[in-house]
Formats: structure tokens, sequence, C-alpha cells
């Protein structure tokens, strides 16, 4: 089928053809929507037509041909215009005359050449929509009346299906693209988070500066590091001092504690997973293996791991090969490993809760944290610290301490280590500050350390008259006893949670309890 206009004669089929090549040709994307036009208005007649997109609910012009730059400064809301409403609702090209094209927002927008002509006389709308989401109009309008009954429905549908498919195109392209920019902006912030909470020091004692030695050493290097010390020694802290002096601390590092990880989601979120993997699975999803690709992953508590998510763990760790749920394909994800556990591992070997192949994978090289107790002379040092972090977050002008809160902090057993000191630090700065103001100095009472959580003396020190000696049977137990009554305090009476933190069996504390009078 040929049209023969004024103008030009195009054929029609050709013109199809020709439209695709434009809107995927190598141009910017107004030149391709441009492009696009020319060919719609030769077709039509060398009329005058636009291109809007449905955004926010209004139109909003893409391009357009044959009208004033001024057509394309504008926003057009439908409902100002009852044209273009008919237009919006319905899927098939709609003819409009003279009589049902006002309020026109096009009227005197037409460029010359027109015949003198200004006002709308007849437009076809088409809605475009792909199933039922909206995606724009396309028009197409003269100054003469008539001026279409000569062009079939079809053709307009052909063009108005083309432009569908690519303003979607476009539209999708353009979330991708946003998404792209907001994770970008999301790893970046992870990364400066990673790096300003990595400087904080470890501590001055000479245990804590060999620590940081060997963090210097395993840092530079691709290894497996694992991470072993009671809880709340600060494992995360070395796992992020780790990765932020590795090649690797311009990269994410993502965490996953393993013990909040139900047994029937853990393999979902580790190794990911595909649509229809399991009830529930609307989509596919990646694991955090592939979300660290390229950074570090931090597995927290990896003891807590469940023994039938180890297996598949082990190839993960041993050849970067994950599989997700579901799926019969394996991916590769490079990714550097740093494991953490305040479980004996080798005894959960012994017991059959932990696989000894993973464990001699995951501890290619292990480190370990001492507890707080152990390192009494980086307690000051650590308050210090943390009350100054308690002090921006509190927003007060000034923190300090006495010096006998000092010793107070010294002389306590902390069963939760660093994490409690810090605790302990940020409670009593705002007990104090509520009676202080905003210039305020820890006494000893302010810090609310019970009692029997303080080290027993006997444990720690040789007693300088040898008649005040403690039997060493009789020294264990008094360190025993302190040591439950501490980490049972700590646990808010959680006798499970208690024997977890003190890696021995719930049953045999409870013995032990009752032989030392604790029950």
């Amino acid at each position: 089928m040929k049209i023969s206009e004024a103008f030009d004669l195009i054929d029609v089929e050709e013109a199809f053809h020709q439209s695709v090549l434009s809107l995927t040709a190598n141009l910017s994307v107004q030149d391709r929507y441009a492009k696009f036009l020319d060919i719609f208005a030769r077709v039509t007649g060398n009329h005058a037509c636009a291109l809007l997109r449905y955004q926010d609910e209004v139109l909003v012009p893409v391009a357009t041909f044959g009208l004033s730059p001024q057509a394309m400064t504008r926003t057009y809301p439908p409902e100002r215009y009852p044209y273009l409403v008919e237009s919006i609702r319905s899927r098939l090209p709609v003819r409009f005359q003279d009589g049902n094209l006002r309020p026109d927002p096009f009227d005197s927008m037409f460029l010359t050449g027109q015949a003198g002509k200004s006002f709308t006389q007849s437009c076809v709308g088409c809605g475009l929509y792909n199933e039922n989401t909206l995606f724009g109009v396309l028009l197409v309008l003269a100054p003469e009346p008539d001026a279409f009954d000569h062009i079939d429905d079809r053709i307009f549908q052909v063009f108005a299906a083309i432009a569908t498919v690519s303003l979607r195109y476009e539209t999708y392209i353009s979330t991708l693209e946003k998404q792209t920019r907001h994770s970008e902006l999301v790893a970046s912030e992870l990364v400066n988070d990673v790096l300003r909470r990595s400087s904080q020091k470890l501590g001055d004692s000479a245990v804590m500066q060999e620590l940081s030695r060997e963090i210097d050493i395993v840092a530079r290097s691709e290894l497996t590091v694992l991470l072993l010390g009671e809880t709340g020694v600060g494992k995360e802290v070395v796992a992020r001092i780790i990765h932020s002096r590795s090649p690797r601390a311009d990269q994410p590092l993502v965490y996953v504690n393993c013990a909040a990880l139900p047994e029937t989601l853990a393999e979902s979120e580790l190794f990911g997973h595909v649509r229809g993997a399991f009830s529930g699975a609307t989509g596919h999803r990646i694991g955090k293996f592939e979300l660290a690709d390229g950074g570090t992953l931090f597995l927290d508590e990896v003891g807590e791991l469940p023994l039938s998510i180890q297996a598949k763990m082990l190839r993960a760790v041993q050849f970067g090969e994950i599989q997700r749920l579901g799926s019969d394909k394996s991916l590769r994800a490079d990714v550097r490993i740093i494991a953490a556990t305040n479980r004996r591992l080798l005894e959960e070997i012994k017991e059959g809760r932990f696989r000894a192949d993973l464990y001699h994978r995951l501890s290619v090289y292990p480190l370990t944290v001492p507890p707080l107790r152990e390192r009494v002379e980086d307690i000051a040092f650590l308050a210090r610290y943390f009350l100054d972090q308690a002090r921006v977050r509190l927003g007060l002008e000034a923190v300090g301490m006495q010096p006998a809160t000092v010793e107070e902090l010294k002389a306590y057993a902390w069963p939760g280590n660093v994490r409690e000191l810090e605790h302990v630090i940020l409670r009593a700065v705002l007990r104090a500050s509520s009676q202080q103001g905003r210039t305020v100095v820890l006494e000893p009472a302010d810090l609310g350390i019970a009692a029997e959580t303080r080290l027993p003396p006997a444990s720690l020190h040789f007693p300088a008259d040898r008649s005040e000696a403690v039997p060493l049977a009789q020294a264990v137990e008094n360190f025993q006893r302190a040591q439950i009554l501490a980490t049972l305090a700590q646990c808010r009476q959680n006798w499970a949670e208690a024997a977890r933190c003190l890696g021995i069996d719930r049953g045999n504390l409870h013995r032990l309890a009752k032989r030392l009078g604790i029950k």
C-alpha cells in the first residue's frame, strides 16, 4: 500500500521498517524519537505530531514534529483536555474533529508553512499501553478538517505499538540505571562506614599490639581468617580492620550472622534462590556470596551454622563455587572469607556438630582476640574512646572520669568484654547527664556494676602475706563462681545463653553451679 501526499511519497512497509531502525540507531534519545516522528509525519501527510510520556499523572513531551519549541517546555495534565483523556482511555486510535478538540493545548503552536492556520481542526490520538500499563500517547494533528480520513487505523496502531515498545524499553533501562546508581551509592556508603568503624584502635596492651601486627600480615593476603574469642571481645571490629587494610578495601564488606539464620532459610540467604525453588519464592534472589563478589564476606557466629548447610559452604569456601537453591547451574563468586566464633570448634567437631573439613578450610589463618580481663591495661583506653562516642551520641559538651571510676572499671570481670564496656559507659553517661547537665564526670556509682561480678582478688593476685594464701582448688572455685555469676548477669539469668558464652554444655553448667553453691 502506498499513500501519496503533497510533500512526500513513501512506502508504508518501508516506513515501518525505517521507524523501528530509527529507534535502535546509535543516536541520542532525543534524535531517535525526532527521526521516528519525522517518518510518522511523512506517512500521515507531513502533519504535526507529538509523542508524550505518561509520568506522575501528567503527559510529558518526549519529542514533537511540526510544532513550535514551546510545546516541549510544558506538561499536559490530561484532565484539562477531554480529547487527551479519551485518547488515554482507548487502546485503539481515536479520531477527533474541530468540535471535540477544545480546549486544545497545541493551539497556536503550528510552525509556519501550515497555510497560515494555527488551530487544530483534526487529530488522531493513540494510547500507548503494554498490558495494563499506560506509557503515553501518540498524537498526529492538522489545522485542516478531515486530514486523516484516508488513513487506515491499522497504520496508527502499528506506529503506536512501535512507540510503546520503545518507551517501555527506555523506561526499563532508566529504572535499571537508577537502581545501579542507588546500589553504587549504597556500596560506597558501606565502604565508608567500614573505614570509619575500622579506625578504632584495638588497644595499647602488648597482646593487642601483637594482634595488630598479625592483622597487618594476613590483611594483605587472600587467606581465609578465623577469628576466635569470647562473645563481645571485638571480633567484628577485627574483621572490619582486616578488610580495611586489604586490597579489597574499596569493595563492600558483607555481614552475615549465622546464628540468626533459620535452618529452612539459611541456604537461600547465603547462596540465593531461583523462582519456584520453594513456596513463596516468586522471583530470583541473589545470596550473600554473590552480594559480596569482589569484596569480603564476614561469617559471624559460624559455629552456629546448620550442619545441613556446611557441605555446600565447604565448596563455596574452597572453590568459590555457589549454586542458587532450585538451580542446577554453578556460579562463581570472588569472595574473601572472614569467619568468627565464640565456640570451641574442635570440641564441636568431636560432638559431630561441625564438619572437620570446613573447619580446616576456615582456619587457614586463625586469630584469637583475647578477653578484656586478660588485657586490663586496655580498659582505660577503651573507656575513654566510648566516653567520646557517648558525648557525640548524647550531644554533650564534655565527659570525663574520676580516677576511682577507672579503678572500678579495672576491677570488674567484664563477662561481656568490650561490648559490655561500651554499654556500661553509655548507660553511665546517660544517667550522669540527667544529674550533671552537659558536662559530665563519671563517679564509680554511675557505672552500676554489680559487686558479685567483680574479679575475685584471690584469682588475680598473689597474696602479700602467705598466711592469707588461698588453696589453689579454692581459688579456682572462686574464679569459676565469679565467672558464672558474671555471665548469668550479662545474659539476664538465661542459663542456655550463659552456657554458650562460657563454651560449656548446659547440663555441665547446671551441675557445676550446684557444686559451687550457686543453685
